[in-house]
């Protein structure tokens, strides 16, 4: 007699983060705790913060403020310092969500979250603690406050006599290199997420938490179980990863609560053993449509999932299903009979008889459209094909064959990504950027520089009037910083104009500026860009010195069919 299976309680573990699921935990400071299931399995992620605020309160105690969204682990923080420096741990925060811990370099008290709390508390614990930062802790109380910025700036400007402690956080607020050894505020939407998602996938894939999976007889045909094989593979979760990192190019910024979600859907696909192991056929064929490269963007989630996952939405421009680049679309079609052996292995690879590609069905289909051509029907290639997209994306190898990065909707990525740690190749791209600057100043399809020594920025308006000029030796492209306090990724540049004026180059702007200097239109990428631009011009406006005795424009030149510039005089 054949035993019953049961199902896999890590899986069951999984499902407490789904948020679709009426088995949900809403884990903000839980996320890395036990949970209650058949089996505990005890999930932690390392962080640098962790370390960073153990090594304040143990040799260097101060005052500090955490600041962030909900779910990126203020309130777990809080918790941990509590169990580092207290000799029993914190089962439940109190009611007014204050605890004190005595410890041999004096008292720390650490305020959960003062958004909860009513505004003449925060005031209160705001006015001690300004006198704690003012006497530089001489009475060796120390504050650990977990705050919304926000409400935090509110009620600091509410009340003059909070005047010099709002001068203290709204410095640390314009950069964290202002914290000193009596006040530190550290943001947590600086962490850059994609640091913490290889280490899930790693830590849930571990082959301990699936050996319940391996007598299971539905195993051929589990989506779970395919997709934890697939996101065990060190290829893929590299371009999982790479995913995340371009929301840190594009200052997009998701919450260790929030990635945790995503990765628990990315393998289940919100499915759970049961739905499995009583599944029929009609049944196994949804399933497989929740492979994980589907689930990564939201496939078929529904508008509730996008509302409910904020990481789905952030991904849904970046789905590489949706871009057709031929070379891939021919490759999907037709790279079984390419005649390059290795296209043809790497075919094979990619497009086996496995559950998400529905066994052999997607071969007999292409092999119908390759004898019947245009009679093949339509709904086939607008499900399939950006299905296979999004597999090809993640899955393929070879990229000296198929650059599958031409499948995300950004010309100059790779260029972006060549930037950093590369010192020659920040220099050498300032005068694609000043370029760009110019053609955006002007809206006009300006004369481009041709040589990497000689080139100026043109500060003008749609008037075409230009302003002031900056020649190369005032233009630095300067690389943000590393942090040592947190988990931060350079993600971003600044060029810097006259040692002043600074503009801020996310992905987003650089595109922007690349595509202007190449030749490109001014409609595309977003509002917020030229927003940023027009102030970035202004400032340059300001600090410009133009000669009042010249005037100096743009014109046409007939003969290239660019501006050019023009001096006007007496």
């Amino acid at each position: 007699m054949k035993q019953k299976v049961i199902g896999n309680p890590f899986v069951t573990y999984l499902d407490k983060f789904n948020v679709l699921s009426p088995n949900h935990s809403k884990i903000y400071d839980e996320y890395n705790r036990e949970m209650e299931t058949e089996e505990s399995f005890d999930f932690t992620i390392a962080t640098k913060i962790e370390e960073h605020l153990k090594n304040i309160f143990s040799n260097n105690p101060h005052s500090v403020i955490l600041t962030g969204n909900a779910g990126d682990g203020k309130t777990r923080l809080c918790r941990l310092i509590h169990d580092q420096f207290s000799d029993k741990s914190l089962v439940n925060w109190p009611e007014n969500g204050v605890v004190t811990v005595q410890y041999e370099k004096g008292t720390i008290k650490i305020v959960k979250d003062l958004s909860e709390l009513k505004e003449e508390i925060i005031y209160g614990i705001l006015l001690e603690l300004q006198r704690c930062v003012c006497n530089r802790h001489k009475d060796k109380v120390f504050f650990l406050i977990a705050a919304n910025e926000g409400k935090l700036s509110k009620v600091l400007m509410r009340y003059n006599e909070l005047s010099v402690l709002r001068q203290y956080i709204m410095a640390r607020f314009d950069s964290y290199e202002n914290n000193d050894d009596h006040l530190s505020v550290i943001n947590l939407l600086d962490v850059t997420s994609s640091v913490y998602v290889e280490r899930v996938l790693n830590e849930w894939n571990k082959e301990e938490y699936w050996k319940a999976c391996e007598q299971c007889e539905k195993k051929p045909q589990c989506i779970i179980y395919l997709n934890h094989r697939r996101t065990s593979q060190p290829s893929i979760q590299r371009k999982i990863v790479s995913q995340y990192r371009l929301l840190n190019y594009l200052e997009t910024h998701i919450t260790l609560r929030e990635m945790l979600i995503h990765m628990s859907y990315l393998i289940t696909g919100g499915y759970v053993c049961k739905d499995i192991l009583e599944a029929d056929h009609t049944h196994i064929r949804e399933q497989s449509k929740k492979a994980y490269y589907q689930n990564f963007y939201g496939v078929g989630v529904g508008e509730e999932g996008f509302s409910e996952m904020k990481a789905l939405r952030a991904f849904r421009s970046l789905d590489p299903g949706l871009y057709s680049y031929s070379p891939i679309d021919d490759f999907i079609m037709n790279g079984d009979i390419n005649g390059d052996e290795e296209i043809e292995r790497l075919y094979n690879e990619v497009f086996d008889d496995d559950l998400d590609i529905e066994f052999d069905y997607f071969k007999k289909k292409v092999r119908f459209y390759r004898e019947y051509g245009q009679n093949i029907d339509q709904p086939f290639l607008e499900h399939w094909m950006p299905k296979l997209r999004r597999k090809v994306y993640f899955e393929l190898e070879g990229q000296n064959y198929l650059n599958t990065l031409k499948l995300l909707p950004f010309e100059y990525l790779e260029q972006y990504i060549g930037l950093f740690d590369n010192d020659s190749a920040q220099s050498n791209v300032r005068k694609d950027l000043v370029n760009g600057l110019n053609r955006a100043f002007s809206r006009r399809l300006t004369h481009k520089f041709k040589s990497k020594g000689s080139f100026y920025l043109k500060v003008s308006n749609e008037t075409l009037m230009i302003y002031g000029s900056f020649d190369r030796r005032k233009i630095e492209l300067l690389q943000e910083k590393g942090r040592d306090d947190l988990d931060h990724l350079p993600s971003k540049f600044f060029l810097v104009v006259d040692g002043e004026v600074r503009l801020k180059i996310n992905l987003s702007v650089f595109e922007y500026l690349m595509r202007l200097s190449s030749g490109g239109t001014h409609n595309i990428l977003s509002q917020e860009v030229e927003i940023l631009l027009n102030t970035f011009r202004n400032e340059l406006i300001r600090i410009s010195e133009p000669d009042m005795d010249v005037l100096e424009i743009y014109r046409l030149d007939k003969d290239s069919g660019v501006y050019v510039e023009h001096v006007l005089d007496e």
